[in-house]
Formats: structure tokens, sequence, C-alpha cells
């Protein structure tokens, strides 16, 4: 639901009253009808330019900047935009595009610093740029080549990420920027119905007015149960997936937050609410430096043979067994399961798809075993809250295995 893989700025481009999107990634493809292209050129009404700002001969202005702006972009930064163009596909068919693309913004970078009308932008702000053709020929035809250009090409940009931070929006209407993420491998749960939160917040209105807030309580607000309704809406939605000392402010419509009755003189009826907030208790365990610093991925060694006649390498085609113990002392894996070896599989390729497995696995000898611990966010893609403790065993490495061991036969497994 968060994405924390997703990397996005949106270019919507407009040729001559139709709307272009462009990217290099496709996300989607969307033809249009001839109704829904509507316009043909003798009708164009060319758009009044004057409230544009002029950077170059690129023209640009401002269409939605968060309150808060996070950032903005400068020098050195790396920036994930998404671009939405109206492109041609290689069978000559006219439609719109979508591509992700990440970059570093500054002298001889895809974005510079000047000329480009993109610096300086918040995380979430949406531009809208007036591209000279020869401009898109020179420039966005090398990044984008399907899309088609003209005389006059408008784009829409969205900013999704900066650096560490990242943009999201919800179904819901909810928008937040994650401002400071914990790293995959030193979170050790996340947020699923039932937990026990605190946070800290600030929450302010749309003319920036603060109208509560943790440090003018004394406290943060808390403990209440994730999914029990003792809090807003927004607050339920950005929690879910959390990591305890995670940071991130949250725009929330009215209806995820007092409605249309407001509370009291502090907020009004029908108002969109701003929370800065973070998360500071997470069941039994409070923020702190020792957690901040407290990394979770992780592995030791339980047994390795005297002589190393096999090592792990990138290249290698290995099996593994393994056995794993949830948070709830439940158990599952190859050993536990009575399932054969999982494999074969390289690290340069796909790997066990387990990301902190494939962490620990260089190096390894043919029968050596190591326990490790697998965080949530570096784990199984079904997704888990909790860290899984692994015990892995390496049972075969280019066609050599371990000797004197009782282990399932059969099929190898296929996946973990």
């Amino acid at each position: 639901m968060y994405g924390y893989g997703f990397k996005v700025l949106c270019l919507i481009f407009m040729a001559r009253g139709l709307i272009f999107i462009s990217t290099g990634e496709k996300i989607k493809e969307d033809e249009l009808t001839e109704d829904e292209e509507g316009i043909v050129e003798e009708d164009i009404v060319e758009e009044d330019l004057s409230d544009y700002l002029e950077e170059g001969e690129i023209l640009y202005k401002s269409l939605w900047k968060p309150k808060d702006c996070a950032g903005p972009s400068k020098d050195g930064d790396e920036v994930t935009m998404i671009m939405e163009y109206h492109g041609k596909k290689a069978d000559g068919t006219e439609t719109e595009m979508e591509h992700a693309l990440t970059t570093k913004i500054g002298k001889g970078q895809t974005i510079r610093s000047k000329g480009d009308g993109l610096f300086g932008m918040c995380l979430g702000e949406r531009r809208r740029l007036v591209i000279p053709q020869h401009i898109l020929r020179n420039k966005y035809k090398q990044i984008l080549p399907d899309i088609l250009d003209s005389v006059k090409t408008y784009l829409e940009v969205e900013v999704t990420k900066i650096n560490k931070m990242s943009w999201h929006k919800f179904e819901s209407g909810l928008r937040m920027a994650m401002l400071e993420p914990v790293e995959s491998e030193f979170c050790n749960r996340t947020v699923v119905y039932g937990d026990t939160l605190s946070v800290d917040y600030e929450g302010t209105l749309e003319n920036g007015k603060v109208f509560d807030s943790s440090a003018n309580r004394g406290t943060p607000f808390g403990p209440f149960v994730h999914g029990k309704r003792q809090i807003i809406d927004g607050y339920t939605e950005t929690l879910e997936g959390r990591c305890l000392g995670e940071r991130w402010r949250m725009t929330v419509p009215p209806h995820l937050a007092y409605g249309d009755d407001g509370v009291g003189d502090d907020i009004p009826g029908g108002a969109t609410l701003t929370f800065d907030v973070r998360l500071v208790q997470l069941n039994n365990i409070f923020w702190s430096d020792e957690v901040r610093d407290t990394k979770v991925l992780g592995w030791e060694e339980i047994y390795k043979p005297e002589v190393c006649e096999e090592m792990v390498g990138f290249d290698d085609e290995i099996y593994i067994h393994y056995d794993a113990t949830r948070e709830d002392k439940s158990k599952f894996g190859s050993m536990h399961d009575n399932y054969a070896p999982y494999g074969p599989f390289k690290l340069q390729g796909e790997g066990t798809f387990v990301p902190a497995l494939d962490h620990a696995l260089p190096g390894m000898c043919l029968g050596e075993r190591r326990m490790v611990v697998v965080p949530p966010r570096l784990g199984w893609a079904g997704g888990h809250h909790d860290s899984i403790m692994v015990e892995m065993v390496l049972v075969k490495i280019n066609g050599h295995d371990m000797i004197e061991q009782m282990f399932p036969e059969g099929p190898p497994k296929i996946e973990l």
C-alpha cells in the first residue's frame, strides 16, 4: 500500500489541446476514443501563459504544492518521478503511457539546476511546463523515445521521491509525505491490527494554525489500540505497516478526520487537517536512540564443518534447507514441513526471493548452519509484520552434496 519501492514523478504532456503523458517504464496504457481525444486542431484554444514563470526557454507554473514543503530538491539530490505522456506503440497505435524515472539533480544530469523548470520542487508538488519542440526532440526523446512531439508540449510534473523521502497518495484522498523512514534492516516489526501504539504529533489547519500537539500537552497521544477506532481514520490508514520511529506528514480530508461537525472552536466543520506524526510506542517497545541504532538484520554461525569443501559465491548453483520460527512461535520451512531442499538458485539471479537470506548466504560452507534474523521488510513477498528466526543449512552447491545428513527426499521445492 505504501510502496517503499515506489519511485515517481509525473509529467503530463498536452500537445495542441491533447493531454500527453511521459515516462520510460510503461505502467499502463489506456487507448483514447475519438470522444475522449475530443478537440480537433482548428478548435484549439491557446492557454494564457501570462502566469507562467520563465527559466531559459522553459515556461512553468506550480499547480499544487503541499502546505508544508518537504525538500525542496537541490543540487545532488536523487529525485524519483513518474512521467506520463501520449506516445506511439510499436504497431503505430497512439496511447497514453507511463514511465518511472529516477535521476540526480545537477550539472550534467537529466534534470539540471537551471534551465529545466524542475529545480527546487517540494515533495508532492505539481508543476506544468511548456516545452518547445526542439528541446523536446533533443532531450525528452532520449528519455522517452515513444513520445509524440508537437510545436508546443505541456508537461505536468509531480515529484514523488527526494532521496529517502517519499510521497504517497491513498484512494481515500489522504496524502502522506514519509519524512524519516526507518531503514529495512533496522525495522524489527511493523504495525498490524490490535497493536498498542503511541504517537508524537502536531496538528495544523489549512491556514497553518496549530490546533493541538503532543509538545503542548507534554506527552504523546496514547496508548491506543490500532484498528479499534480510538483515533481518527486518517491515523489508522497511515499507521498500518509503519515501523517504530518513523515520521511522516499526512494531509487528512474531512471524511477521515472530524467531518462536517468539526471539534469545538479549534477545528471547524469540513476542515482538511495536516498532522506531523512520529510513532513512539509499538506494544512494549518505545522509540529511543538505542532502538534507532539497533540493527535487526543479522546472522550467526551455529555449525561449520572443520574443512570448508565448497563456499557460496554469487554464481554458484545452490540448495538450502531451512526452518523458520515466527513471533507467535509457529513454524514453517522445508525441514519442519518435511519438504525437499529449496533450489536450485543463484544469488546473482533471483536468489531465494527473501532478501535477508540472500544477505546471509555468501561465504557459507557446504554443510554449514546459520541462524538468520529476517526483518519484515526483508522477508517473504507475501508480507509479514514480525522478524522471523530462520535456521538455514547449505545442503548442495554446484552438484556437491553435504555428507551424512538425513533430509527428506523427492523433487526440490521451488518456493520458500
